[in-house]
């Protein structure tokens, strides 16, 4: 089982993490955190990708989120939006002490840069590379503030700092890159955003009676199938009898959650969003008119990644 990191329980802060291009970037902030004394004064030995060795000064202050990299990495790099695997040390800048670690299993489930539920911890990722070790200086009090999306990077104010050293391990798709294909008739119509966030809107008919699943984008990535996670960004719409009644149920585009991974395996999620993602490639966006509970909804699925188990 894959786990969503939940940092800085163990030095009683709030988690801060919980739970337009074609080519499937993101968008680039137009600054992003730059380094500083608190971050530059981090050392970190080791390998990339294991548990390294952390030297932090006690009593270590910031102002605002620094990000200072450690080791350059050459792969792609995230921006806003870009869903991340990272492995992660943190430690409390008071007292030099490593509080907790990702475990560096492989194990951790993707976190997406920017997204409002990451707070200043999603924030630092944007700009990094694939490859980077970063060490990261964040103030304590925009780690508790990650669920109103305030990054602490501008902040005035000095405070104890939180280090976070951070090996950027694999980054993914922010939306879905296929081929546009043709809609189906009688579907919902589905615009995108300059982020690919979509807008679906719901015909004056009835839905279909039963599920449905329509190609809007064909990628040429991996063929996901039940014994995969997939990595996912979706929008739900319910579809009502005449459609004048339709409404969000569910965006992970809005809400802060950025991209989800979701086990393919029977019962692990809703079966007719699982027969929507199982047989598709990574880079397709699928429509997919789903029943639950009586309700018929209208989801508009981007694939970004496929995680084997």
């Amino acid at each position: 089982m894959r786990t969503i990191p939940a940092l800085l329980v163990t030095i009683g802060l709030a988690a801060a993490l919980t739970g337009c291009a074609s080519s499937g970037a993101g968008t680039t902030p137009s600054s992003c955190a730059a380094p500083g004394a608190a971050s530059e004064a981090v050392t970190a030995t080791g390998s990339f990708g294991k548990e390294p060795k952390v030297s932090v000064p006690a009593g270590l202050t910031t102002k605002g989120t620094q990000v200072s990299v450690l080791r350059n990495g050459d792969g792609r790099e995230v921006e806003d939006g870009t869903p991340v695997i990272i492995e992660y040390t943190l430690v409390d800048g008071a007292t030099g002490d490593v509080a907790q670690t990702s475990g560096y299993s492989g194990a951790t489930a993707p976190i997406t840069a920017g997204a409002g539920n990451y707070g200043a911890l999603g924030a630092a990722l944007e700009c990094a590379h694939v490859g980077d070790r970063l060490a990261v200086a964040l103030p304590k009090s925009a780690l508790s503030s990650a669920a109103t999306g305030d990054t602490g990077t501008r902040s005035n104010k000095t405070e104890d700092a939180v280090i976070a050293v951070i090996d950027v391990k694999r980054a993914f798709d922010a939306r879905a890159t296929g081929t546009p294909q043709l809609a189906g008739d009688g579907m919902p119509a589905v615009v995108l955003a300059p982020s690919g966030a979509p807008g679906i809107t719901i015909p004056s008919w009835k839905a279909p009676a039963s599920d449905e699943t329509h190609l809007l984008r064909k990628g040429s990535g991996a063929e996901l199938t039940a014994k995969d996670t997939a990595l996912i960004k979706y929008t739900a719409v319910t579809w009502g009898a005449d459609g004048a009644d339709a409404t969000v149920a569910g965006s992970s585009w809005t809400d802060g959650s950025g991209a989800q991974s979701i086990p393919l395996a029977k019962g692990q999620v809703a079966e007719g969003v699982r027969n929507a993602i199982v047989g598709h490639r990574v880079g397709d966006q699928v429509l997919a008119i789903v029943h639950q509970q009586g309700t018929a909804y209208a989801y508009v699925i981007d694939v970004l990644g496929k995680i084997s188990n």
